[in-house]
């Protein structure tokens, strides 16, 4: 079976959907978890099936990212190792919108991957 780790970041980011989510409605939060879970499976079987995320920073090289099953709005970043992958962040689809408008508020995918520069 293949692994899957999820770093500290990315079990923050699901938390926090999972508690946004859950404030108007809990079984929705428990349906979005349980989707991301499948679709981390699923990446862990077939880990090319995302998209490159190009950059020109080092640290974010090989990363690539696909939507979560059923709640598109949510975004997986990762990258493939042995036997597996890892799951770096899992975000909201409107911080790349954002970023590719060029509007430029506090929170954009590279801040939220800038913690990798640091590893």
């Amino acid at each position: 079976m293949p692994k899957i780790l999820i770093t500290p970041a990315a079990e923050d980011d699901l938390i926090n959907i999972w508690v946004y989510i859950a404030r108007d409605n809990p079984e929705a939060a428990d349906r979005t978890y349980q989707a991301a879970e499948k679709t981390f499976e699923t990446l862990a079987a077939m880990p090319e099936i995302g998209t490159v995320y190009w950059t020109q920073r080092a640290k974010l090289k090989g990363l690539r990212f696909f939507p979560v099953k059923q709640f598109h709005n949510y975004v997986i970043y990762y990258r493939e190792i042995t036997d597996g992958v890892e799951i770096v962040r899992v975000l909201h689809a409107h911080m790349e919108k954002v970023e590719k408008t060029g509007i430029t508020p506090a929170t954009t995918v590279n801040k939220y991957l800038s913690h990798l520069e640091r590893l």
